[in-house]
Parts: structure tokens; C-alpha cells; sequence
């Protein structure tokens, strides 16, 4: 087991901490963007495929409020922890900033006046190729999120530690117009592949991922791609041959199965699947969702998922944009009904929901990205 500091991208920090937790178990935050968790080999491997983590350091240290602290104290700081922890070989200093940064350190001064210091070490810099980089984060306040974010910043922190070489940075993916057989309303791989983490539970794969809507396949090819075995069905057949193909020429390691079925047959379909997930983007858009059977049909996957004894599942609903202004109200609109309709029918199908988060559409809609775990 080891200590080390996950580095999330900015896009939704709330997200980023929220995919650690299900991807690695416990994690304590030290900035909206940083979080310490302790790992082992498998944890590492499981980080690896993740959506919003950015990168690792090991062998950490932090230093909080930093107020008044020169760059030159800071230089000295780092040059005594890397006589205790930098290995032998070549290295670099690399210092960047995490929301307004921290006022009086300078970036470049830190790079430099550490290399110096560490060079004085008999160890060598090099810039180009190094064996180690110690990267060094000036996180301060972070600005007005473009997402609500429940967590309050006391004060500012730097840390610095060497970056781990299981990450390249976030994760990236080919275009969905790359794909043998695309849509306008394919899901971006980015969140496809975050619905599938959010979907572990404390360092622990599900046995396989069920997508009751699959579409395009976006979904399924990002399960399929980090080696879980899919289940996706779908009741449109151009979209049920659109995914297999889609899976065919992603050619992941998880074995697939694609079917056309409704989401309330599922169950009928696959049978009990201990320890599975269901992870599905519902029909894009706020008139999919807003028609009269709109919660019947939810109901029905719900429901089915509980007879697959499913371990947890992911989902997105289109709700109004006001779910971006704060916490979530009872009386918000989600799918065109109210947010306390909306869980009462998960609850009346055996699931509760542990945790949701609002993510921008455009002016007039967001969807709210929900993880649920069963009610018993």
C-alpha cells in the first residue's frame, strides 16, 4: 500500500473527487482539485482508465497557508525532502498553479532555484528526457465553479511530489465521427467513461456493465475498452446493429452482448448478474423524458436491475438549469417531473440515491449525473 496525491482536471471537480472515491475507496481533499488516498497495485491500474484524473504524485508533501512564504524558502523546503525521497537519476522541476494560484511564489523562480539546489545534490537535471519530474502545485481559491461544489477552501496549499508515470494526462479518446456508425446525440467518450468508473465501488470492477439504452454504443465501448463484459439492448434495431459494430471495430478486451429489447425486459433477457452495473444515458433531451410513461419506463429498468441484483447504477436525467444554482430542491424539474417524484421511484424499486451531480448542457438545460447503490 501507498500515500499519494490525485490531481483532477478542472472541468467538474466535484466529479473528479467523486470518480477517486468509487475508483480507489476513501479519500480525503485537500483542494478541489487534489485528493490523498492510499493505494495498492490494482487501485493503480484502475486510476489508469479513469475519466477526470489528471495525474499522480508519490512520496508527497504538503504545506498549508503558505502566506508570505518565499519562493527561495520554498526552494529549500523542496531540496530537504528530495535528499530524503528523490531517487537516483536524471530529473526536472516542474511548478504550476491550480485555481488563482498563491501570491508572492512565482512559478519560474520555484523551477529554478530548486534545480539548483537539488543539482548541489549530485543529482542531474535534465529538462528534455528525466528519469523523475518533481512536480510542484501552488493551489489556491479556486473562482466561481461553473459547477455547484459542496466543498469550502480554507486555505491556500502547495505540494510537491514526483509524478507517477501511469497517466499521460486526462483521459482522451478518438472522435464518436471516427466510429463506423454515428449520431449527432452520441454521448462524449469523456462522460461515457466516467458513467462506467462512478459505477465501481471502492476499488472494485462490477462483474459487467448493463446499458438498457445503449444508442450509438458509447457506453458500452468504454466498458468494453477497459476490459468489462457489457450487456447493452436497446428497443431501436438500427441502433442495436449501430453498437455492435461500434464494438466490433472498438475491438475491446470485455466480451459484449447486444440485444433489442425494452429496458423493463432486461432482467428476462439476462438473467441475475450479481455485482453488475447499470450505466445508461437515457434518450438525449428534455422531450424523451418529459412524456406520461416517461417514469413507467425508468421504473421498469429500475425494477429490472433490482432482479439482476445489480451492485450500483449510474445514470444521467435531463433536468432544468436551475439545478446549477445550489443544492438540489424537492421541487426541481427532472424529466419533467419534480426531483422528490423522481426518487421516490427509485426507492420504490429498491434503489437509493447516494449522490448527484448537475452538469451543463446549454442556457436551457443541465442533466443530473446520479449514482445509486440499493435501498436494503
Amino acid at each position: 500500500m501507498r500515500s499519494v496525491i490525485l490531481v483532477g482536471s478542472g472541468w467538474h471537480p466535484p466529479l473528479f473527487r467523486a470518480e477517486a472515491d468509487s475508483l480507489v475507496g476513501p479519500i480525503e481533499t485537500l483542494h478541489p482539485r487534489m485528493v490523498y488516498v492510499t493505494i495498492d497495485d490494482s487501485s493503480m491500474s484502475l486510476l489508469a482508465e479513469s475519466s477526470l484524473v489528471e495525474s499522480i504524485l508519490h512520496s508527497s508533501c504538503r504545506l498549508w497557508s503558505p502566506a508570505g512564504l518565499s519562493s527561495q524558502d520554498l526552494a529549500l523546503k523542496i531540496g530537504d525532502w528530495a535528499d530524503k525521497f528523490l531517487p537516483n537519476g536524471k530529473f526536472s522541476v516542474r511548478a504550476r498553479k491550480l485555481g488563482r494560484g498563491i501570491e508572492g511564489l512565482s512559478r519560474r523562480d520555484v523551477e529554478v532555484e530548486s534545480g539548483a539546489i537539488i543539482s548541489s545534490l549530485s543529482k542531474t537535471v535534465d529538462l528534455q528526457n528525466p528519469d523523475f519530474e518533481i512536480v510542484v502545485i501552488f493551489a489556491g481559491q479556486e473562482p466561481s465553479p461553473s459547477h455547484p461544489d459542496p466543498y469550502c477552501q480554507n486555505s491556500d496549499l502547495v505540494v510537491w511530489g514526483i509524478r507517477g508515470d501511469s497517466l499521460s494526462g486526462p483521459y482522451k479518446s478518438l472522435s464518436p465521427t471516427e466510429r463506423p456508425f454515428f449520431k449527432p446525440v452520441t454521448l462524449d467518450p469523456r462522460l461515457a467513461r466516467l458513467m462506467v468508473t462512478l459505477a465501481h465501488s471502492g476499488g472494485h470492477r462490477p462483474t459487467a456493465i448493463v446499458d438498457p439504452f445503449c444508442g450509438t454504443g458509447g457506453i458500452a465501448i468504454e466498458a468494453s475498452n477497459i476490459g468489462i463484459e457489457v450487456l447493452a439492448s436497446d428497443l431501436d434495431g438500427e441502433m442495436v446493429e449501430g453498437t455492435r459494430k461500434n464494438l466490433e471495430w472498438a475491438n475491446g478486451e470485455g466480451q459484449f452482448t447486444v440485444a433489442q429489447q425494452s429496458a423493463d425486459s432486461i432482467y428476462t433477457r439476462w438473467g441475475e448478474r450479481p455485482g453488475c452495473a447499470l450505466v445508461f444515458d437515457p434518450p438525449y433531451g428534455r422531450n424523451a423524458w418529459t412524456s406520461d410513461d416517461s417514469l413507467d419506463i425508468l421504473s421498469g429498468a429500475l425494477n429490472s436491475a433490482s432482479k439482476m441484483l445489480a451492485k450500483s447504477i449510474c445514470t444521467m436525467l435531463p433536468a432544468s438549469p436551475n439545478s446549477l444554482d445550489g443544492p438540489i430542491s424537492s421541487d426541481l424539474e427532472v424529466m419533467g417531473r419534480t426531483w422528490k417524484e423522481v426518487i421516490s421511484t427509485f426507492l420504490s424499486n429498491g434503489w437509493s440515491v447516494k449522490s448527484q451531480y448537475p452538469v451543463r448542457v446549454h442556457k436551457s438545460l443541465s442533466r443530473l449525473v446520479l449514482v445509486c447503490h440499493p435501498s436494503d
